[in-house]
């Protein structure tokens, strides 16, 4: 039987959390048979599985359980949508939490607006729960409504942060033709989410505070370990090469990647196509400096070897439209020479450490 909304929970050592992020996916204003909460266990070692069991016992209705071998994140997600018999989908991280009594509200949006997209607010906390500040860029993000293509939202909307979190979607926009996540350790939704807002023809923001993202000192992001930093820096690699692909689609060239295919056919006006490239330098231009300076204070060793694959993908300049003022500076250091940046980082992180 189909369903009004689905939630795709993906789980790997997620015991510590998934029992307030449960309630809060329960605690909404949807009746609970109309509401499909989909967990997907990621071959987690602990005992998430049993947790997500024991809430499936008293809420036959509304919690799928999904078991699979490891495939990461993304694996999970993409196990999830396939198996999403919602009208409508958002997904919830297990250390992240909802605000009570939101998402009915957005589901009637998205029907009386007939919507393929709304993107909502959230807030920050940490491993307490307490609030932490946005940052500057995400304090400045404009939730005033206007009802727009994705196509223009992502040409005139969207920031550096590409979360697929914070968005309500048609479920059939994505499965229809098989948008999925690409599978990595890390920024799997960045080269997604601009996919499916493309392929989005209705779309509309509100201010409404759903989401709660959790901030913590071990997350995967916040890589401590060379092992991690190498796989963090294998990450970037892969999107950038990911965005590099999707910015020659856009532009009349050939893919062999099924995803890219949800590209091919699009009718984007000239005008907006323009600016949603300049996006994509953007975000190519903040993918790389952050790669570079993970590599001058984590991983110094790296240095040849990654400026060298940077090369080969045939990014040699970056663009500093809408980037960052901090980030100026090291584009522009960038341009002059990759080494002239990663030398400059080198050097500021050593000082700093000196003191």
């Amino acid at each position: 039987m189909s369903k009004l909304l689905s939630i795709i929970i993906p789980l790997y050592n997620s015991a510590q959390w998934l029992p307030k992020c449960l309630n809060s996916a329960l605690c909404q204003d949807v009746d609970e048979e109309q509401l499909e909460i989909i967990c997907v266990n990621d071959g987690s070692p602990d005992n998430s599985a049993d947790i997500v069991r024991q809430y499936q016992a008293r809420h036959p209705q509304s919690i799928v359980l999904l078991e699979q071998e490891n495939q990461g994140t993304s694996g999970a997600r993409n196990n999830g949508m396939r198996h999403a018999t919602g009208k409508y989908l958002c997904f919830l991280d297990p250390d992240d939490f909802l605000q009570p009594n939101v998402l009915g509200v957005l589901t009637k949006r998205m029907e009386e607006e007939q919507l393929d997209m709304l993107r909502f607010n959230y807030q920050i906390v940490d491993e307490n729960y307490n609030h932490i500040e946005k940052r500057q860029f995400e304090k400045d993000f404009d939730y005033s409504s206007q009802l727009m293509t994705g196509a223009e939202f992502l040409a005139n909307r969207l920031d550096i942060a590409c979360h697929i979190w914070k968005y309500m979607y048609r479920t059939e926009t994505i499965t229809k033709k098989g948008i999925w996540c690409f599978t990595g350790d890390y920024f799997d939704d960045t080269p997604w989410l601009p996919m499916v807002l493309m392929n989005a023809k209705r779309m509309d923001i509100c201010n409404t505070v759903v989401h709660n993202y959790q901030e913590r000192s071990d997350s995967l992001v916040k890589a401590k370990t060379l092992k991690a930093v190498r796989r963090q820096n294998d990450g970037f690699i892969l999107l950038l090469r990911l965005l590099k692909e999707e910015m020659c689609v856009l532009q009349g060239g050939e893919s062999h990647r099924e995803n890219m295919r949800a590209l091919a056919t699009l009718a984007i006006p000239d005008e907006t196509l323009e600016k949603i490239l300049q996006w994509y330098n953007m975000i190519i231009a903040h993918a790389t400096v952050a790669l570079l300076t993970n590599v001058a204070v984590k991983d110094y060793q790296s240095c040849e070897s990654v400026i060298n694959q940077v090369k080969e993908l045939g990014i040699n300049h970056l663009s500093s439209h809408n980037a960052l003022t901090i980030n100026k500076r090291k584009i522009n250091l960038y341009n002059l020479s990759p080494y002239l940046l990663y030398k400059a980082i080198r050097l500021k992180h050593k000082m700093y450490k000196a003191y």
